[in-house]
């Protein structure tokens, strides 16, 4: 969204919309004005500068959509740049809700830059020990270039199971 007001209102208008700003340019009559960048998620995404469009895809070794003891699962990010910017230093994150038991995973990508409607992708591993209990695993992923969030975050969701039987 790009909004031309004087510099009294900038302050009220920043405040109220909790966005960067990206303030430039002079009037004809020398009086500064702003130009308001909004990346806001209440923004609709086809007024948004900086916008990434993303899927998830989870998938482990047996195909019975939950990770057994020692499989390792592939959750797999896919990221398009849908903004109307280039984007530099792009980082994907995967945030437990809950504290995984036996599960180690990595929980950041360095994805870098993502030309405007280019696409990327960030993998994350999951591998559950010869002992992980069944549970019910939840991640928020989140996704920031330098300037802070491009996407709204999304919930993925997968299980592990437990041992059964005389192992």
């Amino acid at each position: 969204m790009r909004l031309l007001i004087g510099l009294c209102g900038m302050a009220i208008l920043a405040a109220s919309m909790g966005v960067a700003q990206k303030v430039s340019g002079r009037s004809p009559s020398g009086v500064l004005n702003v130009v308001v960048q909004s990346d806001s998620v209440s923004t609709p995404s086809t007024l948004r500068v900086r916008n990434v469009s993303f899927d998830t895809e989870f998938s482990e070794p047996s195909g019975n959509n939950a990770l057994d003891p020692k499989e390792t699962g592939r959750l797999r990010v896919v990221l398009t740049n849908s903004g109307k910017i280039s984007l530099r230093n792009v980082v994907v994150r995967v945030i437990p809700l809950a504290t995984p038991t036996g599960v180690t995973y990595n929980d950041s990508i360095t994805v870098g830059d993502i030309p405007v409607n280019a696409t990327r992708y960030a993998i994350f591993y999951f591998t559950a020990s010869s002992n992980v209990p069944s549970q019910i695993l939840t991640f928020q992923i989140d996704i920031h270039d330098s300037l802070g969030g491009v996407a709204d975050s999304r919930l993925v969701t997968f299980l592990t199971r437990e041992r059964r039987g005389g192992g």
